[in-house]
């Protein structure tokens, strides 16, 4: 199973394979509320 999210200019499913309804909405919750915190970690690496 795979899902990917857009974060900018919000956070919002780019695709899904395998994962059903329920899950993408937690999904969705967790990285919204981590969303500076995966935006920074990213940042960080990539910088």
């Amino acid at each position: 199973m795979e899902a990917k999210f857009w974060l900018v200019p919000e956070v919002r499913l780019a695709y899904n394979e395998g994962f059903d309804a329920r899950t993408l909405r937690a999904l969705l919750e967790i990285i919204e509320a981590n969303k500076d915190r995966i935006e920074r970690a990213w940042d960080e690496f990539f910088s």
